[in-house]
């Protein structure tokens, strides 16, 4: 007896220090394009971007694991359809490259094709921006009304007969988007009231409060994080200190979480999403508070291994490092790739047509070719054009020298070198390995010293 009450205890503690791991089957999306129209599709959700190259018959295909169940966008040039996708789902997407808005056929497990009719075809309405000026009271009763008619559309599509995950979630989607909506009367009201003196009573605080639950099933939601998110920054207390960067505030925000969400896996993923969004858009220079926080109360595999890939993208484009690939088509439309151009300093160009300050640089890049023509280095445009016809248009318009190539949009490329902002300028040196991630402009008056002083120039 006493040996099996032993076994009982060590089973029991074993459980409890396992790492709390989701695993769900596999979700393939397939995209199929006639006559396409770009190089990628593009899934997006939460914070994740995903490319789906299209080989030259338009085919392409992309295995996600370990998602659960998420709503997301499928983005082909600038134009998207929504979509919800689930463990076990296979997803197949087809259409005509110049139709994508209008005609594109969806196909997965029967009677699903209808939450995507829902989903691109039902929106959640918005009281306008003048009812801000209204009472709290009032304004929460508009909203209600709101979300009221939201329901009863949802309910009138029946979709809980084809996925009652979906139909669960999508009520915490509702929910919750209303939710953030009340948040929104705090900054509001005093801009449309012109009303200065205006501070939030305790109904506001108390119906934040109430909506703050730990809810695995609705975690995956863009509209549960933001919300939990906003709650946690409001009621953080920065260790009674003012909040006076965003880093202090992310710190705030996990500390608040780690205290008062007693779900163990909303609270990993929440603080997951804090320290990604701070590291994507902040960097990992001088992070010792949220590493810590994030090493101790993170402890889920997946959830690690995410934030650890975000991390690791920061070192990617370090000085010294080989320099992520492209591919890239001519205005013939044939492909170039970074190694048919090794063998010589690269000074990279990453524009856009519709772009001022990168046309500005136009001039000056121009006559920084022609006083490096003959040298040992090749001066390479790519364009992140959403269309590759505005990128045509261009090149004979402004008869641009130089090589140039279109990239498209969002690209891998670009993100790697987190060239958020255009013109962006990266010097490869002969061997493909970055001599500099965020190189000199051709207006600067030190880029001609800088090139000067590389050695075999």
């Amino acid at each position: 007896m006493k040996t099996y009450f032993f076994r009982v205890i060590t089973v029991a503690i074993a459980c409890l220090i396992v790492p709390l791991q989701r695993i769900w089957a596999d979700i393939v999306i397939t995209v199929d394009v006639a006559e396409k129209t770009h190089s990628t599709a593009v899934v997006v959700f939460q914070t994740t971007i995903v490319e789906i190259p299209l080989d030259d018959k338009g085919h392409g295909t992309h295995t996600f694991q370990n998602l659960g169940a998420v709503h997301a966008n499928l983005y082909y040039g600038m134009d998207k359809k929504a979509f919800f996708m689930e463990d076990g789902d296979s997803i197949h997407f087809s259409f005509t490259g110049s139709s994508f808005k209008d005609e594109v056929r969806f196909q997965a497990a029967e009677g699903k094709e209808r939450i995507f009719a829902y989903l691109n075809q039902v929106t959640l309405t918005k009281l306008p921006d003048e009812d801000y000026a209204l009472p709290y009271d009032v304004y929460v009763e508009r909203l209600h009304k709101k979300e009221m008619s939201a329901l009863k559309l949802l309910n009138a599509w029946k979709l809980d007969v084809i996925s009652p995950r979906f139909v669960e979630v999508e009520k915490g989607r509702i929910a919750y988007g209303y939710a953030a909506a009340r948040i929104m009367y705090a900054a509001g009201h005093p801009v449309i009231a012109q009303d200065s003196t205006y501070r939030p009573d305790s109904a506001y605080y108390n119906d934040m409060k109430r909506m703050f639950v730990a809810d695995e099933k609705l975690v995956e939601l863009k509209e549960y994080r933001e919300f939990m998110k906003e709650v946690a920054r409001v009621f953080g207390n920065c260790r009674g200190q003012n909040c006076k960067t965003p880093y202090e505030r992310t710190v705030c925000q996990m500390e608040y979480l780690t205290d008062n969400l007693e779900n163990d896996y909303v609270r990993q993923v929440m603080m997951n999403v804090l320290a990604i969004e701070q590291v994507e858009q902040f960097g990992i220079q001088n992070i010792d508070e949220l590493r810590n926080l994030h090493s101790t109360y993170v402890t889920d595999p997946v959830l690690k291994a995410a934030f650890q890939e975000k991390l690791d993208a920061w070192d990617i484009t370090r000085s010294g490092k080989m320099s992520p690939d492209f591919r890239a088509l001519d205005v013939s439309g044939k492909f170039y790739t970074l190694a048919d151009f090794k063998g010589k300093y690269l000074y990279i160009d990453l524009w856009a047509t519709w772009c001022g300050p990168c046309r500005r640089e136009i001039p000056f890049l121009k006559k920084l070719e022609e006083d490096y023509k003959g040298r040992n280095i090749t001066f390479l445009s790519l364009s992140t054009d959403a269309r590759r016809s505005d990128w045509l248009k261009m090149i004979q318009a402004q008869q641009l020298s130089g090589i140039q190539l279109f990239l498209g949009a969002g690209q891998r490329f670009q993100v790697a070198y987190k060239a958020e902002g255009i013109p962006h300028f990266i010097l490869l040196d002969p061997e493909g390995k970055i001599v500099n991630g965020n190189m000199l402009r051709p207006s600067s008056p030190d880029v001609r010293a800088y090139l000067d002083a590389l050695p075999g120039l």
